[in-house]
């Protein structure tokens, strides 16, 4: 199982929110600028239009020189800095892309969708709290964004509002109920909760406006394992295996891996661990799958040795804690056992709560 919001395919869906809003923002300077513009603004407002034109077109090398010749002939201009801020965002680099956004705030703090990126940002760097504070700013001047308000009920949640996350999700769905991000996000925060039939729902709904959306099938495969129907589970973890590429990969061979462990077919099971591992070495969740396997295989001096390895790369995993009470269980340490079942109750991990009960 591997929960992949919070990193890769979170990056997936804000790039995306901050393109579509990129385009809102060139339409509104257009109706401005012609009217207004100079010959010189004129020769930059067409360098800035080439540059929005291959922006859409994901070529960000060329983005930025054509952003770059608008702003040497309009140095104030803001939109430019934000279209190119998000270039670099999108390649990557998030140092030139943090300066451009600042500088384009500096010239005109009025900018909703600059505030929007910057948030962005922030949420992929995992500074919540700034990122919180940008995308409060970003809803107050472009209120109807749905993309906006689901960033902040992201952003939100991280920082410890539930409640307003949720209503600020609700927003964002009320605004525009087909734009899947929302539900894309707000499917990862129940993963979180642990409230796994709430995200299946979300991640479907995904689905049903943008069809075989990589994260979101990879995820239905996750949690469809979790509530207890691995063979669902496998169904969607085969086509997420199909259509991911990169580290996504390394996670949806690792989901399958997960499905193919809860229908005992193990050995399969640890051909795809393998796999997952040599895609992404640094994979907590296949580690943690490892244990499960050897577990089933009664071998747990070995099966501790890969939880160990699990929680050291990431001690929230998943339901870790009742793995760990499994295998000194199989070790015949009692004690160790209700130590680590007890600490994973304490957590909200449903394994460990269960099991923890028989530790009086």
């Amino acid at each position: 199982m591997t929960f992949i919001m919070n990193a890769n395919n979170v990056n997936t869906w804000q790039r995306a929110i901050s393109s579509t809003n990129m385009r809102l923002l060139s339409l509104l300077f257009l109706v401005f600028f012609v009217s207004c513009g100079n010959q010189r603004e004129q020769e930059a407002y067409q360098f800035f239009l080439r540059g929005n034109d291959q922006l859409l077109k994901q070529d960000y090398p060329q983005a930025i020189r054509f952003y770059t010749e608008a702003i040497k002939k309009k140095e104030d201009f803001s939109e430019a800095l934000t279209n190119r801020g998000l270039s670099y965002l999108q390649q990557g680099d998030t140092e030139k892309a943090l300066s451009d956004l600042n500088n384009s705030l500096k010239i005109n703090p009025k900018l909703g969708s600059t505030y929007q990126n910057r948030g962005n940002l922030f949420s992929l760097e995992g500074q919540y709290a700034p990122a919180r504070k940008d995308l409060e700013e970003a809803v107050k001047l472009i209120p109807d964004s749905s993309s906006a308000w689901a960033l902040l009920g992201n952003a939100q949640y991280m920082t410890g509002q539930e409640d307003l996350a949720f209503s600020s999700f609700d927003k964002a769905a009320q605004l525009r109920p087909s734009d899947y991000t929302t539900y894309a996000f707000r499917g990862w925060i129940y993963v979180l909760r642990k409230e796994y039939a709430k995200a299946q729902e979300d991640f479907k709904k995904v689905l049903q406006y943008k069809p075989n959306e990589p994260s979101s099938v990879n995820n239905l495969a996750m949690v469809s394992t979790m509530l207890g129907n691995p063979q669902e589970g496998l169904k969607w973890a085969d086509l997420a295996v199909k259509i991911t590429e990169g580290k996504l990969l390394a996670y949806s061979v690792n989901n399958r891996a997960f499905a193919l462990l809860e229908l005992n077919r193990l050995e399969e099971a640890k051909a795809e661990l393998d796999r997952s591992l040599r895609l992404e070495e640094n994979n907590a969740w296949a580690f943690r799958n490892l244990g499960i396997y050897y577990l089933k295989k009664s071998d747990a001096a070995k099966a501790l040795q890969e939880l160990q390895k699990a929680e050291k790369l990431d001690p929230s995993v998943d339901e870790i804690n009742y793995y760990f009470g499994k295998t000194y269980e199989l070790l015949g340490q009692s004690a160790e056992k209700c130590k680590s079942w007890q600490k994973g109750a304490a957590l909200h991990e449903k394994k460990a709560l269960e099991a923890a009960k028989t530790c009086r």
